[in-house]
């Protein structure tokens, strides 16, 4: 490995190649997994332990009420025999457009116990990004709400998921003997980027980079023993983020549906973190700014993540104002907005990140490197495009064939973030200038 990238201890998994059926819907570039002898299980066993080990315990509460982990467990392997008895075979890409996060839940557990690749749509998605969606995934199944019915009104085979009569037919039948049946190292997810823009791309990521991405964040904060609150619609980067996050605990997601009932939910006490964009945040804090005053010290979560961009040093400073006993974790995910690169810890004593904007150490489980833009590795303190691979980050991009090659898409391994930023001796990564780099490819 080249002197200039920064590494974490690579996993330990040992892997036995398989040959897997590859059906015609599967999404292109899709090469074939791995099944390791031993490892990390999948995200569906995850759950499975826990819903066997604490069977009434609430895996999901939002404004619609709350689903357990026993019940979410046996729906979901009702409606995973339900999709095998349609037709979805291994490696399928399965769409889920839910309302609400418990039945989103029961869907993204069914595809993964059926040994399918789970497509999550935002709830508000409608229209022209749909149909990118359909045809750049090119699922043959659909997963859907009522509410989100009509906006697939061309799929004859969407299985309305609060539907009595779907689940009349799904209960009916006998659990398939073959369920589980997915890998750690098989594609779990095929995360969408930009599907309103010109430049929707997906990115597959395995079950074993989900592990990986909760394992370094509970490294970091502890696990989370309590509920995860989320402000992001069913469906969101950080809501699927904070879902496994919260499961790898034996925690519960709390899914809140706007910014007055998070605010009241992180500030009364029963929770344990909250997963949020830098913009959530800044707007819950707005409203908590304004509130009355408690006699008494303010009350707040254990820790607050937020997902995605870097944060803002005015938003750590009002954080710490606000919220001195709550800690906070920024992790930079700078392509699928799901799996983040590095992670940094503020305090209140952090100093102004200046000209360049330190987003933290890289994680275990990713290689990160700036590069020239002909594509060629620069040492520490030389500025190039940030880019990055592995175990714990998606694995291959999906895109339309006849587009150019794109920010963040893989050349092989490679992901290429389109931000400039430099490595510091000491691994810390630090972004400058947003860098357009619309063309070329990673080396």
């Amino acid at each position: 490995m080249s002197s200039t990238e920064t590494t974490a201890p690579a996993g330990t998994l040992t892997a036995t190649p398989r040959r897997p059926h590859t059906p015609p819907h599967t999404p292109p570039h899709t090469p074939p997994r791995a099944q390791p002898s031993a490892g990390p299980r999948t995200l569906d066993a995850v759950f499975a332990a826990a819903a066997r080990d604490w069977p009434c315990a609430v895996a999901v509460r939002d404004d619609a009420g709350a689903l357990t982990y026993g019940r979410a467990q046996a729906r979901a392997t009702q409606l995973a025999t339900a999709l095998v008895r349609r037709g979805v075979q291994l490696g399928d890409p399965v769409v889920v457009h839910c309302q609400d996060h418990r039945q989103t839940l029961v869907a993204h557990l069914a595809v993964l116990r059926a040994g399918a690749v789970c497509v999550p749509v935002p709830g508000e998605l409608r229209g022209p990004a749909l149909r990118r969606i359909a045809e750049l995934s090119g699922a043959p199944q659909v997963l859907c709400s009522a509410a989100t019915r009509p906006r697939w009104q061309h799929r004859a085979d969407a299985l309305v998921l609060d539907d009595d009569a779907t689940w009349t037919r799904i209960n009916a039948l006998r659990p398939d003997p073959s369920l589980p049946r997915s890998g750690p190292t098989d594609a779990a997810y095929l995360l969408i980027a930009d599907p309103r823009g010109p430049d929707t791309r997906g990115h597959l990521v395995d079950h074993r980079a989900f592990g990986f991405c909760a394992d370094a964040r509970t490294a970091a904060l502890g696990g989370p023993a309590g509920r995860v609150a989320v402000r992001q619609a069913p469906g969101g980067q950080r809501a699927l983020s904070a879902m496994w996050w919260a499961f790898a605990g034996g925690g519960a997601l709390l899914g809140r549906g706007d910014d007055a009932a998070l605010l009241e939910s992180l500030t009364g006490g029963g929770t344990r973190s909250a997963v949020l964009s830098a913009g959530e945040y800044t707007a819950v804090l707005d409203l908590l700014a304004r509130a009355p005053r408690p006699a008494g010290p303010r009350g707040g979560p254990g820790s607050v993540v937020l997902l995605g961009a870097p944060c803002p040093d005015e938003l750590a400073r009002r954080h710490f104002d606000l919220l001195p006993g709550t800690r906070l974790l920024a992790e930079f995910a700078p392509v699928d907005g799901v799996m983040p690169w590095t992670a940094r810890e503020l305090t209140a004593h952090d100093a102004p990140s200046g000209a360049g904007h330190a987003v933290g150490a890289v994680l275990p489980h990713v290689r990160a490197r700036v590069q020239d833009p002909d594509g060629r590795p620069l040492a520490a303190g030389h500025s190039g495009e940030v880019c990055a691979t592995g175990a714990a980050l998606p694995f291959d991009t999906v895109s339309p064939p006849d587009r150019a090659f794109t920010p963040g898409e893989a050349a092989g391994s490679l992901l290429r973030s389109g931000r400039l930023g430099r490595l510091a001796p000491d691994g810390a990564l630090h972004l400058l200038d947003p860098l357009n780099c619309r063309s070329g490819a990673a080396r």
